[in-house]
């Protein structure tokens, strides 16, 4: 349950994500919104349960860092989380390791949420039941939900460069994402406190080159930056490209969606041969992860969890906004 005092800085915050997460009811691998309403001094709402955001998750490793496989499984997963939103018609803004979060138990502990619509904004507009591009506006000044240095730490230049955000901005931040899971980001130790410093950094992003930023990752991440970088506002990613690309990923690795994650090998191994209890400080979940000793019942774990995001891989093609 989300609670918001109904006076302050934050004030209708909470009333824009609980319309967002309405539109999104009938989407897959979303956000249910359970119950909401207001009071006379607060508002809240009631949302399905949900497990670690994937920070906490890395933390709970024992390098504190994810490898490619699970990373770029984290990808497809959260790419998919990322078009489900655009298909409404809202760009997040928002995009960061402690908005995604792993679902609490079963065959959803394995799907990556993406939660936290505070800073989104429609990027279509709705006229006579067709939608089309919102148009940009000259000067953006910069937001934040939380501490500014962790917002410029996974930000798509246009950020820095006060411009209206797209949908290519948040497939930006996700590939700076994946980045910090795998092999962390250059600018990653730089505290923001001053405008220079937020300055430094949009300087960094600028000048680093693909090569550099990602030489102990994925060679497939390279080209899937490289294609980002041609886009603009107004253009719809090819959520295609970018999803067979990082299947390209697994396909190299060897890796399937049957795959253990890090943090279930690294829980697996803390733990006794039945069952595993995650516990995190930011959150009261519970998650449940458990052994078989059967070979039977692991055959038919593989077979229930060897399936991407989607049911049907053809989703990451459609174009249910039309723009």
């Amino acid at each position: 349950m989300v609670v918001e005092a109904r006076s302050g800085d934050n004030c209708g915050v909470l009333k824009k994500e609980v319309a967002v997460m309405r539109k999104l009811q009938c989407r897959r691998h979303t956000v249910r919104v359970v119950h909401a309403a207001r009071r006379e001094y607060y508002s809240y709402v009631v949302m399905s349960l949900l497990g670690p955001n994937l920070m906490q998750l890395k933390k709970m490793c024992k390098a504190n860092t994810f490898s490619a496989a699970t990373t770029n499984r984290i990808g497809v997963h959260a790419l998919y989380a990322i078009k489900q939103l655009h298909e409404i018609g809202y760009v997040h803004r928002d995009i960061k390791p402690a908005n995604m979060v792993i679902g609490r138990r079963g065959h959803e502990a394995r799907i990556i949420y993406l939660i936290d619509y505070g800073m989104a904004r429609e990027y279509a507009i709705w006229e006579e039941g067709y939608a089309r591009i919102r148009r940009q506006r000259e000067h953006v000044l910069m937001r934040g939900t939380t501490s500014t240095a962790i917002l410029i730490r996974y930000c798509s230049p246009t950020v820095h460069a006060r411009m209206e955000q797209g949908r290519k901005d948040d497939l930006w931040s996700l590939i700076y994402v994946l980045v910090e899971l795998h092999a962390g980001l250059p600018w990653r130790g730089i505290t923001v406190r001053i405008l220079r410093r937020e300055k430094e950094v949009g300087i960094m992003k600028d000048k680093i080159t693909d090569e550099v930023l990602m030489a102990d990752c994925p060679p497939e991440w390279i080209h899937i930056m490289k294609y980002i970088r041609t886009l603009t506002y107004e253009s719809r990613p090819d959520y295609k490209k970018i999803y067979d690309l990082m299947m390209s990923c697994m396909k190299r690795l060897s890796v399937s969606f049957s795959d253990p994650y890090d943090w279930e090998i690294s829980f697996s191994s803390k733990s006794s041969p039945t069952t595993t209890t995650i516990r995190t400080e930011a959150t009261t979940t519970t998650t449940l992860i458990t052994k078989e000793s059967s070979n039977t019942k692991s055959i038919n774990n593989r077979q229930l969890y060897n399936f991407p995001p989607t049911t049907d891989p053809k989703e990451f093609e459609c174009n249910d906004i039309g723009i």
